[in-house]
């Protein structure tokens, strides 16, 4: 049983070469540094089965359980994964995640801890997969390691497919402020933070449902983290809708709530702020650093409280 933290990212194809080149280089000075024994670069192809009752108790009791099954040019291996619900701020993830290996891709739920699963389970059947093609890079950072992953491939379900062109940064060790402070740096690379985990896209893709917007209310006022994720629900669902208007009055209620807040990162949300009458296209702001880089530096607000 791990805590998992991590952020969830989205990159635009342009971007890519770029941010490999620079991964890359930044591993070739640690190995350099450190004579490192370990591989800090790998390539993976990662299949995986999730699996729920036909009424999706498991998702309604906040747990996700998947079979992957990891391929590189030497080895197969299988394990099966389950997760609970945990927090989530933006794209910054943070739940607990139980894994135990598997000799095969069949479904067993003996190798998990019976209190892990919620009571009145009944019988489970594979819902949706993911397949992807999966680069790491073990990244020292600070006092932290940090695993980046570059995810490109498909999620399917009912005969329908929807993209997986992903970064996520995970902690292997360390600590959440490094983690955001490394995602600042690479947001020079376009990375737009995302709250949506491949499971959730499977969920609505297999249920054929749509984003829809958030309400503003005076408890998602009251709270920063609330703010943050109903920014970037609402940045989601205006994406999928390339509904310009309404993404311009998002991010004008963003502005109006956050200016009575005592944020302790002037300088960077006022360049936020004076971006905001010149946007004529949702995904080249949503995606743009001015953008990423500001929600970044709130989460860290947060994470100081």
């Amino acid at each position: 049983m791990s805590n998992e933290i991590e952020l969830k990212f989205q990159i635009n194809q342009s971007d890519i070469e770029q941010l490999q080149y620079y991964l890359n280089q930044w591993v070739c000075c640690d190995e350099a540094e450190f004579s490192l024994q370990q591989h800090l670069v790998n390539q993976l192809n990662l299949t995986n089965t999730y699996y729920d009752t036909e009424d999706h108790f498991l998702r309604l009791n906040g747990c996700g359980l998947r079979i992957r099954t990891t391929e590189t040019e030497q080895s197969k291996c299988f394990e099966i994964t389950l997760k609970s619900k945990g927090n989530s701020v933006g794209g910054l993830h943070e739940r607990i995640e139980i894994n135990q290996p598997l000799p095969n891709d069949k479904l067993d739920l003996s190798v998990l801890p019976k209190e892990a699963l919620p009571n009145g389970l009944t019988q489970l059947r594979p819902l949706f997969t993911t397949n992807f093609k999966r680069q790491t890079w073990l990244i020292s950072f600070a006092s932290s390691e940090i695993e980046v992953a570059l995810d490109l491939g498909l999620i399917t379900s009912n005969g329908q497919s929807m993209p997986i062109q992903e970064v996520e940064l995970e902690i292997k060790q360390g600590n959440k402020q490094d983690l955001l402070n490394f995602a600042i740096e690479l947001s020079r690379f376009n990375l737009h933070l995302f709250s949506q985990s491949k499971a959730s896209r499977g969920y609505r893709l297999l249920d054929n449902l749509t984003l829809t917007p958030t309400i503003l209310s005076s408890q998602i006022e009251q709270s920063l983290a609330g703010l943050l994720n109903f920014w970037q629900q609402n940045e989601e669902y205006a994406l999928a809708n390339n509904d310009l208007i309404f993404y311009k009055q998002l991010l004008i209620q963003i502005n109006e709530i956050l200016i009575n807040q005592n944020l302790q990162i002037e300088p960077d949300f006022k360049q936020w702020q004076m971006a905001i009458p010149f946007i004529d296209s949702i995904k080249q702001f949503a995606y743009c650093e001015v953008n990423n880089k500001f929600k970044l530096l709130l989460m860290a607000e947060i994470n100081k409280k």
